[in-house]
């Protein structure tokens, strides 16, 4: 407890100490979104993430009344954005980073594109959703759905590739 007591009286943290924190201290969330927002991390009101939670650069801007379930993971290479009232459920990636295609390039170069998901939406346990996708207003995402392009306001999408199932 004494880390948390010290990074209080800093402005900012480093991401790792954050997420060390966060991840093997028994917080309130309260304290849990102070340390998300000295790392990098906005908040545009209250919103609830339950740990483990694994982020890289607190490149994260979370609307009012989100909730993100344990084990999710944010690589954030770009910036990630959910709208408000939006649920993430356990072990859900999203990825702003990719990597080309091409073996000679694999290694040497990154993609990132940011990710947006917008208010009101559902990602179900164990989605994936690639860089550069935009998810839209009350839209659902089935359990362990890959989105790999853009989501339309009001559908529900599921599989691997995710595809279109039905409007809501």
């Amino acid at each position: 407890m004494t880390f948390y007591y010290t990074s209080k009286l800093c402005k900012s943290i480093k991401v790792s100490r954050a997420a060390t924190l966060i991840n093997s201290r028994p917080l309130s969330n309260k304290k849990r979104n102070i340390l998300l927002k000295k790392s990098g991390v906005s908040f545009e009101g209250e919103s609830i993430i339950t740990p483990p939670f694994f982020y890289e650069f607190g490149k994260i801007k979370l609307g009012c009344n989100v909730y993100i379930n344990s084990g999710c993971t944010f690589l954030d290479n770009a910036n990630i954005t959910i709208g408000a009232h939006s649920l993430i459920g356990p072990n859900v990636t999203l990825t702003t980073v990719s990597h080309p295609v091409a073996p000679k390039s694999r290694h040497a170069e990154v993609i990132t594109s940011s990710i947006e998901i917008g208010s009101n939406v559902w990602l179900g346990a164990g989605v994936v959703v690639l860089p550069g996708v935009i998810i839209g207003n009350n839209s659902v995402i089935a359990a362990n759905s890959v989105v790999t392009s853009n989501i339309p306001d009001n559908s529900l999408f599921a599989g691997a590739p995710a595809i279109f199932k039905r409007n809501l």
